[in-house]
């Protein structure tokens, strides 16, 4: 949620001759604009590719998902000045099995292949240790920050406060660093056609929110 300004402006038009009765029209003129807050960059190591390699279809489960990983990538956030933001996430795929994965794209058949779910862990912010802290209502209120690692979803916002147990949200942060943990969670096999090679193509977008 990036900052906005409004301001209201009233305009009225008089005359020095001008009865009382001239006075009771008016109109209101809304003037809208932005002020951008700082920038934030993100940046992930291997330029953001997590290659599972090839995967023989007997290793997957027939009647339950099959967990691969974890696959660890570094992130680091970078800011002009200290900013209070948060981070979610977007499946670029739309083939996601559950709200809180990310898509790992379609079969041949035209399958959900699964999800991957993504962790912060091992935060540092701005050379302290950071905590995880949750809100699930748009930046209303903030679930206390946990040591650990928190989940980068697509329904909530994640940020990093660097206190222990405090609710107020995210502290403002110039430097942010941690490590990515991803899981993929393939389907169930007798879910999928598994006759021909199924790549993997998962895909998502990790989007700083300014608060």
């Amino acid at each position: 949620m990036t900052r906005s300004v409004k301001l209201l402006a009233l305009a009225l038009l008089s005359s020095a001759a001008a009865s009382p009765a001239a006075f009771a029209q008016s109109a209101d003129v809304t003037i809208a604009g932005r002020i951008s807050p700082a920038s934030c960059s993100v940046t992930l190591d291997n330029g953001g590719v997590v290659e599972m390699g090839d995967i023989p279809a007997k290793l997957l489960k027939t009647n339950s998902s099959t967990v691969l990983g974890p696959y660890p990538l570094s992130i680091a956030v970078n800011c002009d000045s200290p900013m209070r933001f948060a981070l979610q996430g977007t499946d670029n795929t739309d083939t996601s099995t559950a709200i809180h994965f990310y898509g790992l794209g379609l079969t041949p058949a035209g399958e959900k292949i699964g999800g991957v779910s993504v962790l912060l862990t091992d935060i540092i912010a701005d050379g302290v240790a950071g905590y995880g802290t949750v809100s699930h209502d748009s930046g209303t209120t903030w679930d206390p920050s946990t040591p650990g690692g928190s989940s980068i979803l697509r329904v909530s916002l994640l940020g990093v406060n660097k206190e222990f147990d405090a609710v107020t949200g995210p502290t403002p942060i110039a430097s942010l660093r941690g490590s990515l943990s991803l899981l993929a969670h393939i389907q169930p096999a007798r879910n999928l056609t598994l006759t021909s090679i199924v790549p993997i193509n998962g895909s998502a977008t990790i989007n700083i929110i300014y608060l």
